[in-house]
């Protein structure tokens, strides 16, 4: 029985059948030797407790002394697994020993590797293999996939600390909240026509965002300037768009401004345009990722999962598409065609909105990138002069029918959830406060700000370019019925290859997962396309000649479009 310890003394337990620790009130039994070792355990344990508890200190001690009076129940459960280790060798008893409760945790490999039993190997990038699927479809089958919620789901262990239902909003939406450092903590969300639906959904996409926060498959890294790798061995930073002069000399740009011979941190990725290895900014790849100088501010924009590599790449290709066709269109205000609403679960969510006032309208967003893009408003029709005028949200996928689904499931739910947003801060939400970031649009720092700042009705002017153009019908996109994945990525990559666009992705895959769910993250880059950033300061769009020379391509507007001439006033997007 271990009364006190710290983690590096847990890395030497091997000895006794059923580790034994205490941690102040609470005793944890197990799991047995043989299975997870003892230090995963406490690790993911520590993790769930949030910032406060210093776990990165090896040197931290934990301890605690039982009552006596537990003894008798301590006894019986350590002869219980004793009598059955190999039922217990991914399990944790806690026992409460102030209240006397018992309860019982699945635990698994440390995610991001372990010193004990895991260590991470050296940074590596591959290719994708083949991945088959059934004729038609993007998804490939994965019979692991049906224990998600027991191998995610464990308020003591995590990943997935607690799993949140809200219930008034037009459709079910579910958030699965992550373990880990971020307050408040980070999560996947889920909004489908059912609750059991919307759970999985945010179950997958919190397995996304946990990967894609920072590295779990390797523990090493380059570092090194982009002069000293060049451009055959690396991306360059420059083709993932560039900040404005002003706004790197503001003084909340708060990032280093960069340079060629910057050194920086660089993590493998794989270019499937040249077939080779390519260094990427491990902030890039990994939006969370610190260390080292940050010279661009990433979010999770390209981030993609799936039950192959193949898979997650394209998904996260078909991300990069939505959001570069929606910026294309705002910051060049070209007008697009609003589509039709067809028939099926679409005509309910318009009705929803119509009775709180707003009208949901669809435009077609589709560019030179050839995948179908759906850019969703629903806009103010009320009488109310304090409601919120607009909102914006996108999808794009080979289906456009899909992607007009993606669309507007955000934007429904975006609309009736801002109302509980700002009755939950109406000191940041309030119309004084967000009328002064519409004048001075340097102070813009969150989603929601920007959100909220164009759904001002002072801010309604920026908006009209939208609308006015005809109503069509959703366009029907010839059916490619692959039966392998990979064979439609290879086409996406010859299609961009011939737009001059390079497709490189970095594999997130977190080993444990991927062995034990089936499911695989991939960060896809395509430098040349917009970037979905936030925070006014930190958008990138100089340096990218498609922003001014596709929408006279498209025949969208009559003369290719100068810098200057760009509206680039902070997007709307959520």
């Amino acid at each position: 029985m271990i009364r006190s310890y710290t983690l590096v003394d847990l890395a030497t337990v091997d000895g006794p059948a059923v580790p034994v620790r205490h941690d102040g009130a609470l005793v944890l039994l197990g799991p047995a030797v043989g299975g997870v070792c003892v230090s995963c355990a406490e690790h993911t344990r520590l993790a769930t407790l949030g910032p406060g508890v210093p776990r990165g200190n090896s040197h931290m001690r934990l301890g605690g002394l039982p009552t006596p009076a537990m003894r008798p129940l301590l006894d019986k459960l350590i002869a219980e697994i004793t009598a059955s280790p190999s039922s217990y060798r991914e399990t944790v008893v806690a026992v409460r020993t102030d209240l006397g409760t018992v309860t019982h945790h699945r635990v698994r490999p440390r995610p991001g590797g372990c010193s004990t039993c895991n260590p991470l190997p050296e940074d590596f990038a591959a290719d994708a293999p083949s991945a088959p699927v059934s004729p038609g479809s993007l998804r490939g089958d994965n019979p692991l996939a049906a224990g998600l919620r027991e191998e995610l789901l464990d308020i003591r262990h995590g990943p997935v600390a607690g799993v949140f239902r809200t219930g008034h909003l037009p459709l079910a939406v579910v958030s699965a909240e992550l373990v880990g450092d971020h307050v408040p903590r980070e999560a996947g969300y889920g909004r489908t026509m059912d609750f059991a639906d919307a759970e999985r959904v945010a179950l997958f996409e919190s397995v996304e965002r946990h990967n894609g926060m920072r590295p779990q498959r390797t523990g090493t890294f380059i570092e090194a300037s982009f002069t000293e790798l060049g451009p055959d061995r690396a991306v360059d930073p420059a083709g993932l768009g560039r900040y404005d002069p002003e706004h790197i000399d503001h003084p909340g740009f708060g990032l280093t401004p960069y340079r060629p011979h910057t050194r920086l941190r660089w993590v493998q990725g794989w270019s499937f345009t040249r077939q080779q290895p390519v260094a990427v900014p491990k902030n890039v790849a990994y939006w969370g990722a610190g260390g080292g100088p940050q010279v661009i501010a990433e979010t999770s924009n390209g981030c993609g999962l799936g039950n192959s590599l193949a898979e997650a790449v394209l998904h996260g290709l078909f991300e990069v598409a939505e959001r570069d066709a929606f910026l294309m269109a705002w910051y060049a205000r070209t007008p697009l065609n609003r589509l039709r609403v067809p028939e099926g679960d679409l005509p309910h969510l318009v009705d929803r909105l119509a009775a709180i006032g707003y009208e949901l309208m669809f435009f077609d967003a589709t560019n030179d990138l050839g995948i179908p893009a759906v850019i969703s408003v629903a806009r103010y029709q009320g009488t109310s002069p304090d409601a919120p005028r607009i909102f914006y949200a996108a999808g794009a996928h080979p289906d456009p029918a899909r992607a007009m689904r993606s669309a507007a499931a955000e934007v429904v739910v975006d609309v009736e959830s801002m109302v509980d947003r700002v009755a939950a801060d109406p000191v940041t939400y309030s119309r004084d406060r967000l009328l002064r970031l519409l004048e001075s649009p340097e102070l813009i720092r969150t989603m929601a700000e920007h959100v909220m700042v164009n759904a001002l009705p002072e801010a309604a002017d920026r908006h009209e370019f939208l609308f006015g153009q005809p109503t069509v019908a959703l366009p029907e996109v010839d059916a490619h019925e692959f039966t392998d994945l990979r064979d439609l990525l290879d086409d996406y990559v010859a299609r961009f290859c011939r737009l001059k666009l390079e497709i490189v992705a970095v594999d997130q895959s977190d080993p444990v997962t991927a062995a034990r769910l089936g499911l695989y993250s991939a960060k896809v880059i395509v430098p040349g396309t917009l970037p979905m950033t936030f925070g006014h300061l930190h958008r990138r769009t100089r340096g990218l000649p498609r922003l001014l020379e596709v929408p006279q391509k498209l025949g969208r507007i009559r003369t290719q479009l100068a810098y200057e001439s760009l509206a680039l006033q902070p997007h709307p997007f959520p």
